[in-house]
């Protein structure tokens, strides 16, 4: 049995409908041609039919569902740059990012995901920092940078939890197949 992304179906599916707009494009000059030499029809012009929608009940089976993409959400040396205190020099500031995102990286545990990611870069930042430049407002603003940062990654991977699913389509395969087995994908296509 063959198995397809639903992606390919569906493209293919559109390619049809184009396939055939050139098609009766084609058709339409040839008659406007015709009716153009034939002295009863020259005032006229052929009709012109033209599919605007289309609706279609493509009958599949799930063949694979594949397992939910999983990522894993780390802080980047980048974004950590711009959310460092702006009075710290850029080339501290650089070092302070890769080292942060270094020690980052070493421990498996402090991803987004972590409810206690914001406070512990905070922590520790605060201890490399220089002396002169370690401000409580400036750490604190950080942290509620990086918290929003944090908030903003689960909110996207919750709505956008994906998964990659393969469908059988050929007809005599679904045939075989109990009726409850199936599952109708019913497509709207505004054509324009």
């Amino acid at each position: 049995m063959e198995s397809l992304p639903l992606k390919e179906i569906i493209a293919s599916v559109v390619k049809e409908f184009e396939t055939a707009g050139v098609t009766a494009d084609v058709s339409r000059e040839h008659w406007r041609q015709y009716y153009e030499s034939s002295a009863l029809l020259k005032d006229f012009a052929p009709s012109r039919i033209k599919i605007a929608e289309a609706s279609i009940s493509l009958p599949l089976a799930f063949a694979q569902i594949g397992k939910r993409k999983t990522h894993t959400p780390m802080l980047t040396s980048m974004q950590l740059l711009r959310l460092l205190p702006s009075d710290i020099p850029l080339e501290e500031r650089t070092r302070l990012a890769d080292d942060t995102v270094n020690y980052i990286n070493k421990s498996r545990r402090m991803t987004f995901a972590n409810k206690r990611f914001a406070q512990t870069v905070k922590n520790y930042v605060s201890e490399r920092m220089p002396p002169e430049k370690n401000s409580a407002k400036g750490l604190d603003e950080m942290a509620a940078n990086l918290e929003k940062l944090r908030a903003e990654f689960l909110n996207q991977v919750n709505v956008n939890s994906e998964r990659e699913a393969l469908f059988a389509y050929q007809t005599e395969e679904l045939l075989k197949l109990e009726p409850d087995r199936i599952v109708r994908f019913d497509i709207k296509l505004v054509i324009d």
